[in-house]
């Protein structure tokens, strides 16, 4: 169903640059077929092979209705609705994609709708389940163990079986009472232990607080750990089914129920979905999530006086915020004074993300330095404690509050990674020569793009392949007898004859070192003769998509504000997610855009989104300040704003892809403006806007009939095609 790409023959390219910077031994043996490319590999085509997220695309046809019509030939006696209600609730709503792997096993596995469950995927087994209780008339697999109608819910010898086939075939003797059951867990020698023995176990023997016995857990308390006859459990009338007195869970939030309310799902009146209960009012049943939500569940906290839903003995998530950052910054309830800065940004943001940061690993890793003295407040000691996701939100906030200098994040990180790179190289002396050859050949090409400003990410990936190139260069020559100084073309010829498209990429190490004699002055590499994989959009499904964007009001804002400036502006992604709002030039009843030199007049439904995402746009920062952010599209990190690459993501769950929606923008721009006009309104520089109209029409007389046309600002075309 994937079309095959012009690189498949580089399959095996251990090289070629990605978006994904930082990927686990796992994630780096995969490689998608098309672009070949190390990635976070979360797809599979239709013949099993693996594909990114950037490179797959999603088949023809609507995959619901594809497989509505493959249990309609199976049952024709099924209500349309309701079958198609029960494929719709065993898929995420909208992930195209597991869609069509669920039709591609009905599709090639036809047996599993007749009888043939067991050799079904988990996903297939619930859909067969949902049709069922739909009415569907769909037969019920038979376990292959004991022949009988149950839920096949485990996997056993790669089929599905039921849950007493699957206990049967793995039990065994216990190596500690001897009866045959259930494997647990094991000891350190192998020896399997039933569940019952298991918590018998001398490491997992606890000392009753209150009978002082050493026996097996069975419940914590605040107070201390409890045995099994030690511990009461509350006894209440269930708030659920009213039986009673019954042993009650929850009892301290004034909504006691009891075991088996506990386990059972409910209909949740305020999500509408089958969840289990968290509370029961007048009006119905209520999940943990909405009943958090429900101003009935709210209390006035017993420090402060803050009425919300309480976080724990009776005290507001405001509270214990401030008292759990207090306890990670003080020693002996010592606040040191050049830690203060840093609780003032710690709770400066919203106390329950606050709490939920403070809860992970890596963010109490780094506040015990600070708190120990161990790590100092500045950027090399936080440096220390990289790679850590929590020290870049921590980092974000503090530079955000002024507490420490701005850094280039994206720059310095590379710096460390070609000083860990060039050490592959075994030469000491080849190994400085990589490190010159980043410094002032890469780094410093990238600091004079850049201009003063972060670098961004396309610059880095760019970067890190030339220098991966170099680096697998050195290292080959070393392993074929030979080294830089001595290596012939021949040898080159070899090293790109032999290996993927990704080797080209040392094309520039092999220059500089020429130009510098290193090398002998016949030696190169040629260039790469790029093969363009960017088929660009459709003209009609390009309008049709930039009218749904227009007038689409169940997508996100910030997704039509994007996509239409892909699809319209032909603007990349790298310049949109770092649009600021001082780029909004608000005129009257008039609404810029400031892409080029001079702001660009957007059309009236352009304008009301922009207008709505000025109102309603916000970022997700975890912690730090609160002022309102510089960007038009803030990101999670503080004062940050939104990856290039997360942007084009959501874009293309809509449909929209990046480079294709930009070239067919650009086809249809340049033969309609000239290249002063483009370079002006959209920022596009004169060499690639005169590139692109060189196939347009004759603007040769452009100049003289320039005083006679209506200003350029507001680019007609497009108001008009949009309108329609």
């Amino acid at each position: 169903m994937v079309t095959p790409g012009l690189h498949q023959q580089d399959r095996t390219s251990p090289l070629r640059p990605h978006a994904h910077e930082h990927l686990s031994l796992c994630q780096q043996a995969l490689r998608c077929c098309e672009c070949s490319g190390p990635a976070r590999i979360y797809r599979r085509t239709r013949t099993g092979e693996a594909i990114c997220g950037d490179c797959w695309r999603p088949p023809d046809g609507d995959p619901v209705d594809l497989i509505c019509q493959a249990i309609a030939a199976v049952a024709p006696e099924g209500e349309p609705a309701a079958v198609r209600h029960a494929v719709e609730s065993v898929v995420p709503v909208g992930n195209v994609y597991l869609m069509f792997r669920l039709l591609w096993e009905i599709e090639d596995t036809p047996g599993i709708l007749t009888g043939e469950g067991a050799q079904a995927s988990a996903r297939a087994a619930r859909l067969i389940t949902a049709l069922t209780a739909a009415g569907v008339p769909v037969p019920a697999p038979a376990c292959p163990g004991c022949g009988q109608i149950r839920p096949l819910i485990q996997v056993l010898g790669g089929r599905r079986c039921c849950l007493h086939c699957y206990r049967k075939a793995n039990s065994t003797a216990c190596g500690r009472c001897g009866r045959d059951r259930a494997i647990a867990t094991r000891r350190p020698d192998g020896t399997p232990l039933c569940s019952i023995c298991m918590r018998h176990e001398a490491d997992r023997l606890i000392t009753c607080f209150l009978c002082d016995r050493v026996c097996p857990l069975r419940r914590s308390t605040k107070d201390g750990p409890l045995c099994g006859t030690c511990y009461r459990p509350t006894m209440q009338t269930c708030s659920f089914c009213g039986k009673g007195p019954r042993r009650c869970y929850r009892a301290a939030t004034g909504m006691p129920r009891c075991d088996t309310c506990s386990r059972a799902r409910r209909h949740c009146v305020g999500c509408g979905k089958d969840k289990y209960a968290a509370a029961r009012t007048e009006d119905g049943h209520f999940c943990e999530t909405c009943w958090q939500k429900n101003p009935i569940s709210f209390n006035p906290c017993r420090l402060c006086g803050t009425v919300e839903y309480l976080h724990s003995y009776g005290r507001c998530h405001g509270c214990v915020h401030d008292q759990k950052v207090h306890e990670a910054l003080s020693r002996d309830g010592v606040l040191r004074p050049e830690l203060e800065p840093v609780r003032d940004v710690l709770l400066a943001h919203g106390p329950k993300t606050g709490l939920r940061w403070l809860e992970r690993a890596g963010a109490r890793m780094v506040l015990d330095a600070l708190a120990d003295g161990t790590c100092p407040l500045t950027h090399e000691g936080l440096d220390a404690f990289l790679p850590n996701r929590s020290v870049a939100f921590l980092r974000a906030a503090l530079v955000t509050a002024r507490v420490l200098p701005e850094r280039d994040e994206r720059f310095t990180a590379l710096e460390r990674w070609i000083t860990s790179t060039a050490e592959a190289v075994p030469d000491d002396g080849e190994r400085k020569l990589v490190q010159r050859f980043a410094t002032w050949h890469h780094l410093r090409r990238v600091r004079r793009e850049a201009q003063g400003r972060p670098i961004t990410s396309p610059q880095a990936i760019s970067v890190r392949a030339g220098i991966r190139a170099a680096v697998t260069l050195l290292v080959w020559l070393r392993e074929h007898g030979t080294e830089l100084r001595l290596c012939t073309q021949g040898h080159l010829d070899e090293w790109i004859a032999t290996g993927t498209t990704t080797r080209y990429d040392a094309r520039g190490f092999i220059e500089w070192c020429r130009r510098n004699r290193h090398i002998g002055k016949g030696l190169q590499i040629p260039a790469r003769v790029k093969l363009s994989l960017v088929q660009p959009t459709d003209e009609d499904d390009r309008w049709a998509l930039s009218r749904r964007l227009m007038h689409d009001d169940a997508i996100a804002i910030e997704d039509r504000f994007a996509g239409l400036l892909v699809l319209l502006y032909a603007q990349p992604l790298t310049v949109i997610c770092r649009l600021p709002v001082t780029g909004v030039v608000i005129e009257g009843a008039k609404i810029s855009l400031l892409l080029g030199e001079r702001p660009l007049l957007l059309p009236d439904h352009l304008d009301k989104i922009t207008r709505q995402l000025l109102a309603r746009r916000r970022g997700h920062v975890t912690i730090g300040v609160t002022e309102d952010s510089p960007w038009f599209f803030p990101g999670a990190l503080a004062g940050g704003h939104l990856s290039d690459f997360h942007l084009g993501t959501r874009l293309k769950r809509l449909g929209i892809y990046s480079r294709s929606g930009r070239t067919s923008a650009l086809m249809s721009l340049s033969t309609q403006l000239p290249a002063a006009v483009l370079t002006e309104l959209l920022g596009i520089s004169p060499e690639t806007a005169t590139a692109w109209t060189q196939a347009g029409g004759n603007w040769a007389r452009y100049a003289a009939q320039l005083p006679d046309r209506p200003n350029p600002r507001t680019l007609d075309v497009i108001s008009s095609a949009v309108a329609a």
